[in-house]
């Protein structure tokens, strides 16, 4: 509602002073505001003579008022000041009387009514520093959210300190503020018997030391000339805790301190000494008190984790992104080598609000969970996203909050669990967290000098308290450039939940590097739970297995979407839309671009296309079962049975091989060219090594898929990446011993059944490869492709038998290249 007596004063406060050349113009909507309480100090500062205006009042301000004024009374000679004043008061909620520019009785009780909310002695008269008071937008009533507990510390702290003159009168809202938290240090620092002239409102050494030497109270410590228990029982206060404030260190007062101490990871003794003080007072609290846990930007290797093993340090936090600072490729497992935990950051800049809004915070949340996953972070793990500036009110409500909104949006629509952490200012924490968009905080207490610091209790779920920067004697020798590593080091609370080894899923490292084939699978997969949160997890990874598959056009022929259709509903919008959603991510230095082959330890690449297919086809039609390890079954059609196939074809169009051919040459040309090895692709036939290894990891990867519907794609792949990558012996025996039962006879009948199947639709798709096809070498013999004979095909089931059970066993069978 508009407040009329505020409206005219800023009516009379343009009409006055609308001409004076350094004059803002004052909004005259009856609410009092910033722009209104600048008007009333600039119209001040016009009456005291001050040439160059400004939106303080400040030293000269006070200055040319307690020389030319004095106070503002009924004996003031200049109406515009009294005028001023009067609107301050209205302004501030107080009557400020309806004869303007008179100093009435009923301005008179009105400042009455003020210095006494002010905690001082009832005034006639408007002195400098409540002058000072009344313009500002402190309040001197309980405000929403305050306590009667807090405002009456405020109002002590003024009655007691304000004939200093260095102290400004306090608000009296009942909140902790900034404006408080200033004028507790200036209450400290006058019990250290410090001038005025050396008091100053900060923490510092002299401060420091003082309070070490002084301010020790316990339970029986009672106050007598010095307040050192009041003023302690008023830092348990405005920290949150419900304490006497009565001078004297009682049972009660104990049990407060306790709770204190327990809460902010202090040893919990109930007595006020030094490191309790620190606490209450700064956001740092002590910074030489222990912490086990630490974060840095240095990348960590074996030396590094020892060092700060030996240093006391249990848990180090890490970042997700940046190459040049996020965890390196086995730096997880050095890490948990050392007997270490780790939590993980993400942070790309975030050191100013032009960093911040929902669509960066959506494609940070992005990021991060790709990130963890390719990681091996499992469900439950904490991910602290970074406010690395000191994020006014304004600014949180503006641009934080979105950015955390589109963080909780985007990681929801993802299948593993992560939890959001914030990392910033304590209000900031305290605001995400209070708004259920964060779940754990990480502190920046080391800039204690930050707003969003300064007169705010810890915030709530806090789990690491970062409270000093130093370089870790004894790194030297183990950092890139020679010189000591660089650490925060955080005081880490008894709720937090660092990540420790069984925490973490084994995932693929290939030659020491991130295995890049893994790592596209895991962007790919989340990509698909974002765009496609309302589709089932199979279509989903169709999808993924869809876009690998369409980077070869061969596979987009009619043949293969007939064996692999679309799905159906309304997934197939989404299914059809994913690979233009999956190219337009694509990025090399976001490393989100397409592997076209992935290295296979101990052997050549193997084009992921082919391997997209071959999985589909166990994905869709199942893992052949026990009962059908000896025959060729639709699910094996998009691998091995096809490229059996096509190299028949490969044979039977052969001039140099007489046909039908001998059991002899059949057998011979067949082990020269299937599976084989050959880095010269014009010598290869349609069923090389990479073919054959395409077909196995398809095999191995579809199936387990098909097995367990509810797994995300990324999670299969990277089992299977994982324990190739220990053993690359393992994807041979695992083929051989799942799809064959571990027999040569199976894979022999198998072979044989590709050519003589039963099954209508195995037969019907093996005709259709190779009808059409005309053998003119065959005997006097023109016309459509035939199937071999009995005697080739004794010979092709043999050589592929004998391929798959030596793989298995000794990683060796391929023929080498001729």
């Amino acid at each position: 509602m508009v407040d009329y007596m505020v409206q005219h004063t800023q009516n009379w406060l343009n009409a006055t002073y609308g001409g004076h050349p350094q004059w803002n113009h004052v909004t005259e909507s009856g609410f009092t505001g910033w722009e209104t309480i600048f008007g009333l100090i600039r119209g001040l500062q016009i009456e005291l003579g001050i040439n160059t205006l400004a939106d303080n009042f400040g030293a000269g301000t006070t200055s040319a008022f307690t020389s030319q004024v004095g106070a503002v009374s009924a004996s003031t000679s200049k109406p515009n000041v009294i005028h001023l004043a009067q609107g301050a008061l209205w302004c501030k909620g107080y009557v400020g009387g309806y004869a303007w520019g008179t100093y009435d009785g009923v301005v008179q009780s009105s400042v009455q009514t003020l210095t006494t909310n002010m905690g001082l002695t009832p005034a006639t008269s408007i002195s400098p520093k409540v002058l000072k008071s009344l313009m500002s937008m402190d309040a001197y009533t309980l405000l929403s959210g305050g306590t009667n507990e807090k405002r009456a510390v405020q109002q002590w702290l003024n009655g007691k300190f304000s004939n200093r003159s260095a102290f400004n009168i306090l608000p009296c809202d009942g909140l902790f503020s900034r404006n408080t938290q200033q004028g507790m240090m200036y209450a400290i620092q006058y019990g250290l018997n410090m001038s005025d002239s050396v008091a100053n409102g900060n923490f510092g050494p002299g401060t420091k030391t003082g309070l070490q030497a002084n301010a020790n109270v316990s339970q029986g410590s009672t106050d007598y000339d010095k307040n050192w228990v009041r003023l302690f029982q008023g830092a348990l206060r405005f920290n949150g805790y419900a304490s006497p404030f009565s001078g004297s260190f009682d049972a009660a007062t104990t049990s407060a301190t306790r709770d204190f101490q327990q809460y902010a990871e202090l040893p919990v003794h109930g007595s006020g000494d030094y490191r309790t003080w620190a606490s209450l007072l700064i956001s740092t609290g002590d910074e030489t008190r222990p912490g086990i846990s630490s974060d840095m930007s240095t990348q960590l290797n074996a030396g590094l984790c020892n060092a700060l093993y030996s240093a006391g340090y249990r848990t180090v936090g890490r970042y997700l992104t940046v190459t040049s600072k996020r965890y390196l490729p086995g730096e997880l497992k050095t890490i948990f080598d050392a007997g270490l935990e780790t939590f993980p950051i993400m942070q790309e800049a975030g050191t100013s609000i032009g960093y911040f809004n929902k669509e960066i915070g959506e494609g940070h949340a992005q990021q991060a969970a790709r990130r963890l996953r390719q990681l091996g972070f499992a469900a439950g793990t904490t991910v602290f996203f970074s406010v690395d500036f000191d994020a006014t009110d304004d600014a949180i409500s503006a641009a934080v909050i979105p950015y955390f909104q589109g963080v909780k949006e985007r990681l929801a629509r993802t299948r593993v669990g992560y939890k959001i952490g914030v990392y910033g200012t304590r209000n900031v924490c305290a605001r995400l967290i209070n708004g259920g968009l964060a779940e754990e905080a990480f502190i920046a207490s080391m800039s204690w000098g930050w707003s969003g610091n300064l007169g705010y209790p810890l915030p709530p779920a806090w789990s690491y308290d970062q409270i000093q920067n130093y370089a870790l004697a004894g790194t030297s020798g183990f950092t890139p450039d020679g010189t000591s590593m660089e650490i925060d080091k955080n005081v880490q609370s008894s709720r937090a939940s660092p990540v420790g080894k069984f925490d973490v899923l084994a995932t693929p490292l290939v030659a020491g590097a991130f295995d890049r084939f893994y790592w596209m699978v895991t962007h790919l997969t989340v990509l698909a739970e974002i765009t496609g949160y309302n589709i089932g997890l199979t279509d989903q990874s169709h999808a993924v297995l869809y876009y690998i598959q369409g980077k070869n056009a061969e596979y987009l022929t009619a043949k293969f979407v007939a064996y692999l259709p679309p799905p159906v509903g309304f997934a197939t919008d989404f299914f059809n839309s994913f690979p233009s959603w999956a190219t337009a991510q694509e990025s090399t230095a976001a490393e989100t671009d397409f592997v076209g082959s992935f290295a296979v330890p101990g052997g050549t690449p193997a084009t992921t296309p082919h391997l997209a297919v071959t999985a589909r086809g166990y994905l869709k039609y199942g893992r052949p079962t026990t009962g059908q390890r000896s025959t060729a079954e639709v699910a094996d059609l998009g691998g091995w049975v096809l490229d059996l196939v096509t190299l028949w074809i490969n044979f039977a169009e052969d001039a140099t091989i007489p046909h039908p051919a001998t059991y002899s040459a059949t057998k011979t040309w067949f082990a020269k060219y299937l599976g084989v090895r050959d880095s010269n692709e014009s010598t290869q036939k349609s069923f090389s090594f990479d073919d054959l290894v395409g077909d196995i990891d398809g095999y191995l990867i579809g199936s387990l898929a098909s097995d367990t519907p509810n797994r995300p794609l990324d999670d299969v792949v990277r089992e299977i990446r994982t324990n190739i990558a220990a053993d690359p012996l393992w994807r041979y025996s695992a083929f051989y011993s799942q799809r064959f039962g571990s027999s040569i006879a199976n894979a022999k009948a198998a072979a044989t059944d590709v050519f003589t199947s039963g099954n209508i639709f195995v037969d019907t798709a093996v005709r259709f490869t190779f009808d059409g096809i005309t053998m003119d070498v065959r005997s006097g013999y023109q016309g459509p492709g035939i199937p071999p004979t009995a005697t080739e095909l004794n010979a092709i089931s043999d050589v592929w038998a004998t391929l798959v059970s030596t793989m298995a066993t000794s990683g060796a069978g391929a023929a080498p290249a001729p």
